[in-house]
C-alpha cells in the first residue's frame, strides 16, 4: 500500500554502453520518501528512502511538486 507515482529512469550502469535502465518509467512509492536533491551530476534528482535511493530525469523542482500533489 501507498501513494505511487512515476518518474523517468536516470540510473546508469557504470562502464557500460549497454542501459537497459535509462529513460524507462520508474514508479516509487512516495510515502516511503525520506528526501529529495538535485543530483550531483546537475542532471536531474536524486530521491532517497530508507530502503533505496534513485536517480529520476526531472528537475527537483517538478519532483518536488509532484510528489506534494
Amino acid at each position: 500500500k501507498g501513494k505511487f507515482k512515476t518518474f523517468t529512469n536516470g540510473g546508469v550502469i557504470p562502464e557500460s554502453k549497454f542501459q537497459p535502465y535509462l529513460g524507462k518509467p520508474l514508479t516509487i512509492n512516495i510515502d516511503k520518501i525520506i528526501s529529495t536533491y538535485p543530483a550531483e551530476d546537475g542532471i536531474g534528482t536524486s530521491i532517497y528512502s530508507a530502503d533505496n535511493n534513485w536517480k529520476v530525469l526531472e528537475e527537483h523542482e517538478i519532483v518536488v511538486k509532484r510528489i506534494n500533489e
